[in-house]
């Protein structure tokens, strides 16, 4: 009886064991995507790696040029290469051309000197292009949101309210006539401007005028210029 009775256990806590691990295997199937994607996470499972969207930006033949080249594709679109590195390392042309356009590549990390020499030396460049190239050493170069000349428009206030040109007519001056005029030329006085400055007391002796005359004509010839 006591053999008997102890198959029975055994018999009992298999089917228990059997019965618990069909249990678990169910719970497991249960499981959520984002549960399983969790527990792979915690467990050390690695999934498949996540590209960068700038690096997601490089097609396929262009990744194949770049890895050919020796050149991380990574670091191309982080900025970490210029146009001209690209071709340095042997990148195809039309490729390095492209992925400068895309994310907006300096033309080279030289000095401003030998940017400008280079871009004087390049042929076959527009003049926009040219000036990228001179103007890529700077911060500016990424939008090409830099200073330009603005035109110069000519303005105009209307007409002159002074009743003659400068200079002024040395005959506007009051008290200085037509003669007068005449012989303040021959002293090189041919403007009212000219005749406020001079020394009354030389220009009398020179000219032979009577030296109150010069003095009032220079007087007069201040008030009419100031």
């Amino acid at each position: 009886m006591s053999r008997v009775s102890n198959e029975c256990v055994v018999s009992e806590l298999e089917t228990d064991t059997a019965e618990a691990e069909q249990r678990v295997a169910v719970e497991a199937d249960d499981q959520s995507p984002l549960e399983a994607a969790i527990e792979s996470l915690f467990s050390g499972a690695t999934g498949p790696s996540i590209e960068s969207d700038a690096d997601s930006r490089i097609d396929d033949v262009e990744r194949a040029a770049l890895t050919s080249a020796e050149v991380d594709p990574g670091a191309v679109a982080d900025k970490e290469y210029s146009y001209r590195m690209l071709l340095d390392a042997g990148v195809d042309e039309t490729v390095a051309t492209a992925l400068r356009r895309r994310f907006s590549l300096p033309w080279s990390f030289e000095s401003d000197a030998d940017l400008d020499r280079r871009s004087s030396e390049v042929r076959g460049l527009g003049d926009a292009e040219r000036e990228w190239i001179s103007v890529s050493g700077d911060e500016d170069w990424k939008t090409f949101e830099y200073d330009h000349a603005d035109p110069i428009t000519a303005r105009d206030d209307g007409p002159d309210e002074r009743p003659w040109p400068k200079p002024t007519p040395v005959t506007a001056v009051t008290g200085v006539s037509a003669d007068d005029a005449d012989t303040l030329a021959d002293a090189g006085i041919v403007s009212a401007e000219c005749l406020a400055t001079i020394d009354a007391a030389t220009v009398a002796n020179l000219l032979e005028f009577d030296v109150l005359h010069v003095r009032t004509w220079r007087y007069n010839a201040r008030e009419l210029v100031e």
